[in-house]
């Protein structure tokens, strides 16, 4: 039992820091009634592995615009992996948000702490130096909350800062489609409707051509964050939060995982 334990925490440790995950649009400017394809994403760089195993592991996918909500998540459930198609009928601002069911993973003491510290989870980092355990191996939940913005003609809408209310939110509380490189977007991090403050958020960028580029950033006191959108293309916003969880046998920690993508025209 102890050898198939340890193996197991040396196979999630070996896929430990390809963790962001996004949803990404075969198009993010469309025209109406256009059809594309929706993938999920784990990797890192905008670079990685289709998320597979839908059927197990997601919980919802939900289109937003700024009168309606649809679910799509029998949509999504059809296939474990396929990209998802789809079409919008209505020009406007779209988001496309997507929530996972709770999975699990196991690390090794340094493995974890080294996790915490590059993903920028100070409060447990500390809180486990307080207590005593930074020698003491781990056993986290984690949920993924991501989100997508797609836009649709020429009309432009409120619904990118929508708070969808999901647990660990990044609202944007401009529209990077009315925007231009060189300008900075302003965002809102959440965690369950309270603001996250002085916390790590992670912007990515990439081209079709250039290699992915990224900062490390800071939200304020009250959640805030402005993020400077130097260049045009693909930019992806990121941050991952985590508790401590009591009395409870199956796990230590609880973690939740935000992101947001979109493109700049």
């Amino acid at each position: 039992m102890k050898k198939l334990f340890s193996l197991l925490l040396l196979f999630v440790a070996s896929s430990l820091f390809a963790h962001e995950f996004w949803l990404m649009p075969s198009k993010f400017k469309l025209k109406i009634g256009e059809l594309f394809d929706l993938q999920l994403f784990v990797g890192e760089d905008f670079m990685g592995d289709i998320w597979a195993n839908r059927k197990k592991r997601l919980l919802k996918l939900t289109h937003l615009t700024e009168q309606n909500r649809q679910d799509l998540t029998s949509i999504a459930l059809k296939s474990d992996s396929l990209p998802i198609p789809l079409k919008f009928n209505s020009e406007g601002t779209h988001l496309l948000t997507m929530e996972s069911k709770n999975s699990f993973i196991a690390l090794e003491a340094d493995k974890f702490n080294d996790y915490l510290k590059e993903d920028g989870i100070e409060n447990i980092y500390e809180l486990r130096k307080k207590q005593g355990q930074l020698t003491q191996p781990s056993k986290e939940l984690y949920r993924r909350c991501a989100k997508t913005l797609i836009q649709v003609g020429n009309k432009y809408s409120d619904t990118f800062k929508k708070n969808t209310q999901m647990p660990l939110e990044i609202i944007p509380l401009n529209n990077p489609y009315q925007m231009k490189a060189g300008e900075a977007i302003t965002v809102k991090v959440l965690f369950k409707n309270q603001p996250l403050s002085n916390k790590m958020v992670v912007a990515w960028h990439k081209t079709a051509t250039q290699k992915t580029t990224h900062r490390k950033l800071t939200t304020n006191a009250d959640g805030s964050l402005k993020i400077p959108l130097d260049k045009a293309g693909y930019w992806m916003i990121s941050t991952v939060h985590m508790v401590e969880v009591k009395n409870n046998p199956e796990a230590n920690y609880q973690s939740y995982w935000g992101n947001l993508t979109f493109q700049l025209p």
